[in-house]
């Protein structure tokens, strides 16, 4: 689950990750195939590989991962099963509601950790653009989703000081 919040892969992207594709030592998660129907598929929705910053979260997640001694060939699966096999989608979907449903937190869907993902390193100041790559996105529309309005009462402080940078006369 941390992986996903922290690292905003799809579903089939999450379970088609293979420990090659995760570059501690450079950071990046290598998001080169992924799942579709039953099938794995040596592209991703956007048909390309592309590479994801591993920030530290889900660094640690992986790095526990790495701790339980087997299954962890290059062309191992990250998240295996107890026979080294892929995890199936719909187990990592119920694994998820029973973690949810643990912690009493509203109904929401395994895709809502991507969202939230998106949704906060947009609020942290991350631009579009960099999110849009991440997040493996083909039309910057979709990545504007992640938008959202912030109270008034919290930007009033940034408005000001962005105003007073200006070039503006202030009139009555």
């Amino acid at each position: 689950m941390r992986v996903a919040a922290y690292a905003g892969l799809r579903r089939g992207e999450l379970v088609a990750l293979r420990w090659r594709d995760v570059d501690f030592a450079g950071r990046k998660l290598i998001v080169r195939r992924a799942l579709s129907g039953e099938t794995e598929v040596r592209s991703t929705k956007s048909r390309r590989a592309r590479e994801v910053p591993l920030p530290d979260q889900a660094a640690a997640a992986l790095q526990r991962l790495r701790l339980r001694g087997e299954f962890m060939g290059p062309d191992d699966y990250v998240f295996a099963n107890r026979f080294g096999r892929r995890l199936d989608p719909s187990a990592l979907r119920r694994r998820y509601e029973c973690a949810r449903d643990a912690a009493g937190l509203e109904p929401s869907r395994f895709h809502d950790l991507r969202h939230t993902y998106g949704s906060l390193l947009v609020a942290g100041g991350i631009d579009l653009p960099s999110v849009k790559a991440a997040m493996g996105h083909a039309r910057i529309t979709t990545t504007e989703r992640y938008l959202h309005a912030r109270p008034a009462s919290e930007l009033a402080e940034r408005f000001t000081h962005a105003l007073a940078a200006s070039s503006v006369a202030t009139a009555a």
